[in-house]
């Protein structure tokens, strides 16, 4: 116990004493004829001693610039992050607007392949019988949006 006492307590001087050395000009190391360390502004006159060398703290200008460099990186996450929910808010949009003309591909194609053939429509507020080649030039245009819009052919 005495003896945590004897390492401990050296170091916890020295740990409160630290703000008052990092405002010395210069702090010295050295060791002494019964091999313990001491530190100090002055050494004593004939003990060789070492210079501690300390960090200097960061100038404002160098805070302020990783500061800013900080900021700039964040910004450009939420700029990516807004172009990522956009891009895919925008897929989203496509994909329904694809499943929409899938479905309307596949109305058109039971309606043209409906009731033997005979389809209706209606021009200016009056009906018509489609002619058959107009029937089969509408039913591959269909099977061709099908193909496009759904990902497979008119079954």
């Amino acid at each position: 116990m005495k003896y945590r006492t004897l390492i401990f307590a050296p170091l916890l001087c020295l740990l409160m004493l630290m703000p008052i050395l990092a405002q010395a000009q210069a702090l010295y190391r050295w060791v002494d004829d019964r091999g313990e360390v001491h530190y100090g502004q002055v050494p004593p006159a004939g003990v060789q001693a070492e210079q501690i060398r300390r960090a200097s703290p960061p100038s404002d200008r160098a805070a302020q610039e990783r500061l800013d460099r900080a900021v700039g990186a964040s910004q450009e996450r939420q700029d990516e992050q807004r172009r990522a929910a956009s891009e895919q808010e925008r897929q989203a949009d496509s994909e329904r607007i694809r499943r929409e003309n899938c479905t309307q591909a596949r109305n058109n194609l039971e309606t043209l392949t409906a009731r033997g053939g005979r389809v209706t429509i209606r021009e200016n507020g009056a009906y018509r019988v489609l002619e058959e080649e107009e029937r089969q030039r509408m039913l591959e245009e269909t099977q061709a949006q099908i193909e496009e819009y759904c990902g497979d052919a008119a079954r």
